[in-house]
């Protein structure tokens, strides 16, 4: 407190320490000492506050909740360090990720289960629509086809007959029937099904795993492609074309990363005009985007004095009627010292 113990004598102690407080204030500032005083103050004079925007000046959290769960419900997440997004993630089934070496996995289980037998109740074909010996699965096949309905007509009643893995005959109103009723072809699978299951537990949870790997990938290459706005079956088609997909996320996302940008253009009509007029002041998103607009000004305006930001902005001309009326919303002097912070 040296300069204030000083300044104090030269000027009432009151303004003294409000001076001591700006200067410790002021040396936060990056490249602070790059512009002179009569440069900085006519760089803040034209910064524009978040006086209007309550729900902006409100917050009392760095990113709200209702921000941050719209981006972990929109965006795409990956599998890569802190769940960012991959190539795999979105394209990788076509390039084999993960699947690759999933599927020999599958294939090696069944055939495993085949040469030891386990899967004749379910596989078994004895030639005939007739024999003994169809499993379940070949029954489903000549029961789709009308073998066992009345004239073949799938519609009508459907009778499957006896056989080692079946216990026929039973009669059903239709082949849908026959499928989904209880005693019928899916609920007898099931049951052998769940019995190769319990006898050979290791093989079947080595196959699932591999299945889960594969099934998996193809869910978040579908999420994560629908999130940046590809559409696979319209692809070809979209390239062609140029088609631009309305109100897809990477629309909207490509917007919002340009809102400094676009609150720089502040001529008659101009993007800043439009935006502020369209944007629903009444709404957290809607005064987001005035704010980010005004928090691009204001970065121009300081680093046209040197206090060169992170983020770096093309020039704009700021003497311009626009200009004025988008920053008409500031601090009264009362205002702003009613809300300093002692």
């Amino acid at each position: 407190m040296t300069t204030y113990n000083t300044l104090k004598k030269i000027i009432p102690p009151d303004q003294a320490l409000a001076n001591q407080a700006l200067s410790r204030s002021l040396r936060q500032v990056k490249d602070i000492f790059e512009t002179d005083l009569p440069s900085l103050s006519a760089a803040v004079s034209q910064l524009e506050s978040n006086k209007d925007l309550d729900l902006i000046s409100s917050l009392t959290e760095l990113v709200p909740a209702v921000a941050s769960n719209f981006v972990t419900a929109t965006l795409a997440t990956g599998t890569g360090p802190g769940n960012t997004v991959t190539i795999n993630d979105v394209i990788g089934t076509a390039a084999g990720g993960a699947i690759n070496p999933a599927l020999p996995v599958v294939g090696n289980v069944l055939i495993q289960l085949t040469d030891a037998g386990d899967l004749l109740p379910l596989t078994a074909n004895g030639g005939s629509s007739g024999s003994v010996d169809n499993g379940l699965y070949t029954l489903m096949l000549y029961t789709a086809q009308g073998e066992y309905s009345a004239g073949g007509n799938t519609d009508l009643t459907t009778t499957i007959p006896n056989t080692n893995y079946y216990p026929g005959p039973q009669i059903f109103g239709s082949a849908a029937a026959a499928f989904q009723d209880p005693g019928g072809l899916i609920a007898v699978a099931n049951s052998w099904i769940n019995g190769i299951a319990a006898n050979n537990t290791a093989l079947v949870s080595e196959a699932n795993d591999a299945s889960n790997t594969c099934a998996s990938q193809l869910a978040i290459n579908v999420v994560n492609c629908s999130a940046a706005g590809i559409d696979i079956a319209n692809l070809v088609n979209d390239i062609a074309n140029a088609d631009l997909i309305a109100n897809s996320v990477s629309a909207v996302l490509g917007f919002t990363g340009q809102l400094h940008d676009l609150g720089l253009d502040i001529t008659e009509g101009g993007s800043a005009q439009f935006l502020q007029e369209v944007a629903n002041i009444d709404t957290l998103s809607g005064q987001a985007v005035i704010a980010s607009m005004r928090e691009g000004r204001n970065i121009e305006v300081l680093n046209a004095v040197g206090i060169q930001l992170d983020t770096q902005l093309v020039d704009v001309n700021p003497n311009t009627t626009v200009a004025n009326n988008l920053q008409d919303a500031q601090y009264t002097v009362a205002e702003a010292r009613a809300n300093i912070i002692i």
